[in-house]
């Protein structure tokens, strides 16, 4: 791709999602989604392969109703109080349609099905950031209206997501599926207290992300695509391995990884809400999700090929010159934990 249509496509998508974060009024809002829509689908569609026209195709028909939904539950709200601003919606039916809208825009259950199919038909990289940088927008609008919003439909839209991102990759073997439906399940956490307690929501965006990233790198350094090659990957860098089962125990939320303390957070907010039932819901179905963390950690740290292998294997190539971002994220992975108190 051209250098200057890379930098205008990279600076329209970090500009969008911060005018997004940063905006009071709801055409400026809805204006920057359409930008960030527009922005991201060159980037989708950049391998040129019918897989990624058809993954771009999908991403931007999903987005674009849910933005139209957006505007017009926003225009109908200014025409009963004459009023633009985010945080002053008074028509509960408008607001319960935003907020179903922006739950599509994030891949949220039961509006989930569009992600794990666009993942899968881009690149490793661009599925890193739809699974990450670009929640940020519906998940800021989300937190400037959270007192406005309904907590049934959060609730709900929290259970389902754990549940069926769970359940929808128990029999996938694409990586980049796999992610998705992890990332619908951790959603659901995000949406679990984000009408009672919004800065628990944030950490746990923010941990989710921390725990994402340094694994889509790893995927990407090795070129990994499928649990077939989870399995080879101790051939080719055995350290990036032992790494990659830490990451991947850490987003199962397993202690005393940092993963762990969103959901030690969340179910314990839940509990002094007197949400009992909803908690113990959560924490049975992300079992699912357990499973399948489990799986990867046991396919990669647990077994060996038998030496009349016909799979065929990478060459060991030492990988020298690792990104600092990911050694990086792979510390802040592992070992937060401790800081929880502070949060």
């Amino acid at each position: 791709m051209n250098p200057l249509s890379w930098t205008t496509i990279t600076m329209s998508i970090i500009l969008s999602t911060t005018m997004i974060a940063s905006s009071t009024h709801w055409l400026m809002a809805w204006a920057c989604l359409e930008i960030n829509t527009l922005a991201m689908a060159p980037v989708i569609s950049k391998s040129n392969h019918p897989r990624a026209t058809e993954a771009t195709t999908k991403y931007f028909l999903t987005q674009t109703l849910a933005s139209t939904a957006i505007l017009f539950a926003a225009t109908n709200n200014a025409m009963s109080s004459s009023s633009w601003e985010i945080n002053m919606m008074t028509d509960p039916t408008m607001m319960k349609i935003i907020t179903l809208a922006l739950m599509m825009k994030m891949a949220a259950a039961p509006f989930h099905y569009w992600l794990p199919e666009v993942s899968q038909g881009t690149t490793t990289m661009a599925a890193l950031t739809i699974l990450t940088w670009q929640k940020i927008a519906p998940i800021s609008v989300l937190l400037a209206t959270h007192n406005k919003s309904s907590h049934s439909i959060m609730m709900m839209s929290a259970t389902l997501s754990i549940l069926l991102g769970g359940m929808g990759g128990l029999n996938q073997t694409q990586m980049r599926k796999l992610m998705a439906f992890s990332s619908i399940a951790h959603t659901g956490w995000i949406l679990a207290t984000m009408t009672i307690a919004p800065n628990i929501s944030t950490l746990t965006f923010m941990i989710y992300t921390i725990n994402t990233t340094p694994i889509f790198l790893v995927l990407n350094l090795t070129t990994t695509t499928t649990i077939k090659d989870l399995g080879a990957l101790w051939t080719t860098t055995p350290h990036l391995t032992a790494a990659m089962s830490l990451m991947i125990l850490s987003l199962s939320g397993l202690p005393p990884l940092t993963g762990f303390m969103p959901k030690w957070l969340i179910l314990n907010k839940m509990m002094s809400s007197n949400l009992m039932v909803e908690a113990t819901t959560m924490a049975m179905t992300s079992l699912f999700s357990l499973y399948l963390y489990m799986r990867m950690t046991y396919l990669m740290s647990m077994t060996l090929f038998p030496q009349t292998t016909t799979t065929q294997m990478k060459w060991r190539v030492p990988y020298k010159n690792h990104p600092l971002l990911m050694s990086t994220l792979l510390i802040t992975t592992i070992l937060m934990l401790p800081l929880s108190p502070n949060m």
